[in-house]
């Protein structure tokens, strides 16, 4: 049942990388409205996910989870607060304060950091798998 549970986990990830790629390469060609309509639908898309783990979480009967989720909580406003602070670093409208060029930069650390959150979360499976193997090699 680990395995399943992972792949399952591994493909929905995988949904979501191609998603970005195509996002990505559909901006290049994009009008600036259309820009702006895929800014909007992934900000509701964001929305929803966020919504949903954090109720997954919020109902998980597993004590480690609460130690996750709070993580989480801590990770998500450390980065609202620091987009919130770089945009209004000269108390100008945040459209001119932060210039499209450190946009840029922003957004290719944020893709770097979650490259490298893909890194701890592959690192963390294949311990949960190593200790289900442990188990069942026990239980033999």
């Amino acid at each position: 049942m680990a395995y399943e549970i992972l792949s399952i986990k591994m493909y929905e990830l995988d949904k979501k990388i191609s998603r970005l790629q195509s996002r990505i390469q559909m901006s290049e060609s994009a009008d600036h409205d259309r820009i702006r309509a895929e800014k909007a639908e992934l900000q509701r898309e964001c929305a929803e996910s966020e919504t949903e783990l954090r109720n997954r979480l919020r109902h998980s009967r597993n004590s480690s989870v609460a130690v996750l989720a709070e993580s989480y909580g801590e990770i998500e406003k450390s980065i609202k607060t620091a987009v919130a602070r770089m945009e209004n670093a000269d108390g100008k409208e945040s459209e001119e304060s932060f210039p499209a060029d450190e946009k840029i930069m922003f957004a290719e650390y944020a893709l770097d950091f979650a490259m490298q959150a893909v890194n701890h979360a592959l690192l963390v499976s294949m311990e949960a798998l190593d200790a289900y193997m442990s188990q069942q090699e026990e239980q033999l």
